[in-house]
């Protein structure tokens, strides 16, 4: 319950209160009582008809028994004495009616058949049907029918509740008013001085101390707070003055600056822009307004969700206020600048002011975009490159790997066909350098993490670069540790880093070196070490060998091949596995040591093996019916041939258009699809293929030059099961041939 106190006086409060209090106290007790007396008097009431419906069929069971309903008449008309009841009867053990007894003008007739024993208690009439016992046998039934008049006594209890109501408030009024001005007059006092406070500003007015009790002590504290607010309001005063000189000199600091700022009133939803803002935006001070609508007028529509979303972390996260967007100037030119600002939260943490800064930076995002643009021709510069250099390396490689299954060739033969083998290797080994360094630059490259060892991940190294040194008439080493070192990392990429700090060691180590590769773990770290005693690196080169396109000691008697790309690859890949590789070497001439520290798993876990393709022999595979499409003849022809070497059925197509003709009348296994195909890309045939029920068990694999994430990706959604890119590896080429079913 709410009392309605506001806009009163305290004594009238008090009142009120006592008022509504006792009141409430009152009526809930009276009710109380009502609702007492109401129930012993029904419970009065039906006890006194049952035990006058008792004796009537006491008095009645010789009547019944005898069938005699005269004198079950005159038992039923004793009951004329009682004035409340007004209908009585007997029924027999059949319950049919035997006697009745009906007051003249108030009963009505009782039941033409006996009702169901028992007591119902109406709002007027209370009505007992007792049964009437012989033994153990029921030989009748009493009905009575009484007016129990409660309602007249719930109304003459009102009335004397509320007689009694009255005059206990009215005394309990009498009497508080005189008590409350024993507690009230001196917080009137204290009242009438503080509004003679507020509408004069006197702080010398004190209120009067009248008792000693905690009213007393509320006088007291009054007081005392006056005198405090007397010196507060001396202080404040000055303290104003002062900020009234500050603001001046801020004003004028602003209204210089050659920076446009800005001064956000957030209550009163006002803006101060400095003269230096509105210039840096071609308008004049009367042509924008101090609101925040002048801002939003002339912000970009696409960067107004950066803007609401910056200001949002900032009120609500305290991230700092700072966001590059486009504003329209005048003219009608959109122009780049920086903002910034910061607010200011009363002790709620509610901001209510807030201020900043604008820069003009649109040269500098011009610059930007130009880097950005000329860094994305790159990257599609490079990209083309490989895939055009990848184009005729597939028939080369095809080509050798013919020769290489041709037993019918001399020894000559052979040494030329693997020293061109290794230059084909080496060409392709730049490539995907080429390629790698421009992903990870472009943030476009992912590790594909497993479960691994140090000893694997040196095994598979050392396996690809085994022909470089054993070229080179090298002795290589290997100190690897009988405890597996467990990795979870991309076994790929780290065998591929650990191989290029080999391929370098070859290179720079003079025909007849020598090569070690340490493994050790400590703590929670793997170190691999690539030890050499080549040429060595000149103290002021060793920070910066792993720097993109450098080489040591890059002359033309000195060249020694490559890009200078290897060793920044390595960096870039071992410090995305969270490590490092360094560098020593004591000088010129003195060899070189390349240290990897990696993060290690404590404990063995579930390892699976990188190079167990590499390291197992080609499965042999069945024949199969091979449909090679590529525009590039001498790349299928070569293809096909060795297919055929292999024991496998080819056929073969040079454009888009013919391979549905084609694949209708060979039914092939496999179709090898290169994607740039004249009349229609690889992409689009095989959509089509796809689309047709005759080729849904045929193994679709892309065979192209282009070998990025996104491309894989682009193949997968055009329906091809694998993606191999050019020159194939004619070992994966034959596990997958032999895994076709």
């Amino acid at each position: 319950m709410q009392i309605p106190l506001g806009g009163r006086s305290i004594r009238q409060k008090l009142n009120l209160i006592l008022v509504v209090t006792t009141m409430l106290a009152l009526l809930l007790a009276g009710i109380a009582l009502v609702l007492f007396d109401l129930r012993k008097q029904a419970r009065t009431i039906e006890q006194d008809l049952v035990t006058q419906a008792d004796i009537i069929g006491l008095v009645s069971g010789t009547a019944l028994t005898f069938d005699d309903p005269k004198v079950a008449a005159e038992n039923l008309s004793v009951l004329r004495a009682n004035a409340g009841i007004a209908t009585a009867a007997l029924y027999d053990k059949s319950g049919l009616l035997f006697a009745t007894f009906q007051r003249a003008g108030r009963g009505t007739p009782a039941p033409a058949r006996a009702p169901e024993t028992g007591v119902d208690f109406g709002n007027e009439w209370v009505v007992v049907s007792r049964p009437i016992l012989s033994g153990r046998d029921t030989i009748g039934t009493v009905y009575l029918r009484a007016r129990h008049d409660l309602l007249a006594r719930i109304l003459d209890y009102l009335w004397v509740l509320f007689l009694i109501m009255t005059s206990s408030l009215g005394a309990a009024l009498l009497l508080s008013n005189r008590l409350q001005k024993l507690v009230t007059g001196p917080i009137v006092a204290v009242s009438e001085v503080a509004q003679n406070i507020l509408t004069a500003h006197n702080f010398n007015l004190r209120a009067p101390k009248t008792t000693d009790d905690e009213v007393g002590a509320l006088v007291d504290g009054f007081n005392a707070m006056l005198d405090e607010l007397g010196r507060r309001a001396h202080t404040l005063e000055q303290a104003n003055e002062a900020i009234r000189a500050s603001e001046e000199r801020y004003q004028l600091a602003v209204r210089g600056s050659s920076a446009g700022l800005w001064d956000w009133d957030i209550p009163a939803h006002t803006m101060f822009f400095s003269p230096r803002f509105k210039t840096l935006l071609g308008f004049r001070n009367d042509e924008f307004p101090d609101i925040p609508a002048s801002v939003a007028a002339v912000l970009h529509p696409e960067d107004r969700e950066l803007a609401r979303e910056a200001l949002r972390a900032h009120m609500e996260e305290a991230r700092p206020y700072q966001i590059e967007c486009r504003l329209r100037m005048k003219s009608g030119e959109w122009r780049w600048f920086f903002v910034a600002g910061m607010a200011q939260k009363d002790d709620t943490g509610k901001a209510f002011r807030m201020a900043g800064s604008m820069i003009d930076v649109t040269e500098r995002k011009e610059a930007e975009q130009t880097l950005q643009e000329a860094n994305r021709t790159k990257d599609e510069f490079i990209a083309t490159l490989a895939h055009e250099l990848r184009n005729p390396l597939a028939p080369i490689r095809t080509g050798l790997e013919l020769l290489k299954r041709d037993k019918s060739n001399g020894p000559a033969s052979e040494r030329a066909r693997a020293t061109m083998e290794r230059q084909l290797v080496h060409m392709i080994r730049l490539i995907d350098d080429l390629l790698d360094i421009s992903r990870i630059s472009s943030g476009k490259i992912r590790l594909e993490k497993t479960a691994t060892t140090v000893r694997s991940i040196v095994e598979s190294a050392v396996e690809i670069n085994r022909p470089v040194i054993e070229s080179a008439g090298h002795t290589l080493l290997l100190e690897l540790p009988d405890t597996p070192i467990h990795l979870t990392a991309d076994a790929t990429r780290l065998a591929q880093s650990v191989g290029n700090l080999l391929n370098n060691a070859a290179k720079y180590t003079p025909p007849g070196g020598e090569i070690r590769v340490r493994a050790v773990q400590e703590g929670e770290c793997a170190i691999i070490d690539v030890i050499d005693n080549g040429t060595g690196i000149p103290a002021e080169m060793l920070d910066q060998v792993f720097t993109l396109f450098t080489q040591v000691g890059r002359t033309i008697e000195q060249a020694q091949g490559g890009l200078g790309i290897g060793l920044s690859l390595v960096r870039s890949l071992i410090e995305l596995h969270g490590g490092t590789v360094s560098a020593a070497s004591a000088g010129p001439g003195l060899g070189s040591t390349f240290t990897i520290r990696i993060p290690c798993d404590p404990a063995p876990i579930a390892m699976t093996n990188p190079d167990a393709t590499q390291q197992s022999e080609s499965p042999t595979s069945p024949a199969r019916k091979v449909l090679v499409v590529d525009d590039n003849i001498d790349a299928a022809e070569t293809l096909a041939a060795v297919l055929g070497m292999l024991g496998h059925e080819t056929r073969m197509v040079h454009s888009g258009p013919p391979v549905f003709d084609a694949a209708a009348a060979f039914a092939p296994d496999i179709v090898l699809l290169d994607i740039g195909l004249p009349g229609m890309s690889g992409y689009e045939v095989a959509r089509q293929l796809r689309a047709d029920p005759r080729f849904a068990p045929t193994l679709l694999v892309a065979l192209t030059g282009w070998g990025s994430d996104a491309d894989r990706a682009r193949a997968h959604d055009a329906g091809f099961d694998r993606h191999l890119t050019k020159p194939v590896d004619f070992q994966a080429l034959e596990t997958l041939l032999a895994e076709q079913q």
